[in-house]
């Protein structure tokens, strides 16, 4: 194994741990909840984690997607930060503003409906800073910073739900989110940038923001059609098996945040960058494919654990949805590779599409069949998405030119 290659999967196996306690704290929330507070909140609770992922999407994952991608870069790491910064304050502010009247339509309940506000606000910056200690190689940091958020997490909710204070219970995760954030903040210091320069960030940001947007808006818009169009026993079923499900899904992620800076510094080595792609598919395509085998043939044991036994009927959701989690997990070398290469515009658009017919097969079957219409939709959209970008990164055989802006600072080659 080259020392490139262990490096990566040294850095991939901390990012996961990492990943894999935010997981592990997401699913233990809605565990606790369904035994402290009752099914009825387990629902409710997962729609509006199901808004405060969405609303993330809007533009903070694609923030943070470009700090992971020109941090790695030298001097315009500056700049970067610079222009990243003011944008994700902006946009955190507006879209926890806009969390409110959607969480308060949902739930009719307006302490659910300023908790939803705070917490998209503390997740928005727990997903930008997230990509920035990617971005400067701090991955130790994340990991002990994932840990310890997770941990008051889930001690804070315990305390809220033993002291009787349902109506507070998206906070305790909220203020996880934010310890994260603030252990997170940057070092890089910011430098002045140009029009051009921040004409180039807009346009990747764009695209990252619209290939987040698409690739991470199927799994939560399925627990949505699923809360409109089936009934409350069917949601409570669902949610439970979403949060068995979400994990598997993070793995992936904590990948895909390790790769896109690893394939980022061989950009002016394209052979080695193509060679590289090529291992990390066979590696991670393996990995997962004994990882979901297992998860799939234990679900109903699993639900058994965590849940009352009433939620053991949720096994068939959570194994279809476990399916179509690994082929989309499945791409998370390619797309790295894809958005590293600078073909970030045709990443977003296959998902767009993707996205698109998913949403639309969900909305005609949904209410005709509820759960397993929604599950459809998912199938249709995840499946396919995932095809076309292997497929797609397979096809690209170099990376696309630096722009003018990103040349003059991009490191010699050696």
């Amino acid at each position: 194994m080259s020392g490139a290659t262990s490096g990566v999967l040294s850095r991939a196996v901390l990012t996961t741990g990492g990943m894999a306690a935010q997981g592990v704290a997401r699913l233990l929330y809605t565990v606790v909840i369904a035994h402290l507070a009752g099914a009825g909140a387990v629902g409710d609770t997962s729609a509006l984690l199901s808004v405060m992922v969405y609303l993330s999407l809007m533009l903070p994952a694609g923030l943070g997607t470009g700090a992971s991608r020109y941090l790695p870069l030298g001097d315009f790491a500056g700049v970067a930060i610079g222009v990243l910064n003011r944008w994700f304050w902006v946009s955190s502010t507006l879209l926890a503003l806009a969390a409110a009247p959607i969480a308060f339509l949902l739930t009719h309940d307006p302490f659910a409906a300023i908790g939803c506000a705070i917490l998209t606000w503390s997740y928005n910056a727990y997903v930008y800073t997230r990509g920035i200690l990617m971005g400067e190689d701090r991955i130790l940091r994340s990991l002990i910073a994932d840990v310890g958020s997770s941990l008051l997490a889930i001690t804070a909710l315990v305390a809220v739900l033993l002291a009787g204070a349902n109506w507070a219970l998206l906070l305790p995760l909220a203020v996880g989110y934010g310890v994260f954030a603030f252990f997170a903040r940057p070092r890089t210091r910011p430098s002045p940038s140009t029009a051009e320069q921040r004409g180039m960030l807009a346009r990747f940001v764009r695209d990252a923001t619209i290939g987040a947007l698409a690739t991470g808006g199927l799994l939560p818009a399925t627990m949505v059609f699923v809360r409109a169009f089936d009934t409350p026993h069917q949601a409570d079923l669902f949610a439970a098996a979403l949060s068995l499900a979400t994990p598997a899904n993070m793995i992936s992620q904590a990948l895909n945040q390790v790769l896109i800076p690893h394939f980022a510094k061989l950009h002016l080595d394209p052979a080695l960058m193509r060679q590289s792609h090529r291992r990390m598919v066979i590696a991670t395509t393996a990995a997962f494919i004994v990882i979901f085998a297992a998860i799939i043939a234990l679900s109903p044991f699993i639900l058994s654990i965590f849940y009352p036994q009433k939620f053991v009927d949720g096994a068939g959701a959570m194994q279809a949805l476990l399916v179509v989690v690994f082929f989309i997990s499945t791409t998370c070398a390619s797309a790295a590779y894809l958005v590293s290469a600078g073909r970030q515009k045709a990443f977003a658009m296959i998902w767009l599409t993707a996205l698109i017919a998913g949403t639309v097969v969900m909305a005609v079957f949904s209410p005709l069949y509820g759960m397993w219409g929604a599950l459809l939709g998912f199938a249709v959209g995840g499946i396919g998405g995932s095809v076309a970008v292997v497929v797609a990164a397979f096809l690209t055989t170099a990376p696309s030119p630096l722009s003018p802006a990103l040349a003059a600072e991009a490191p010699e080659q050696p």
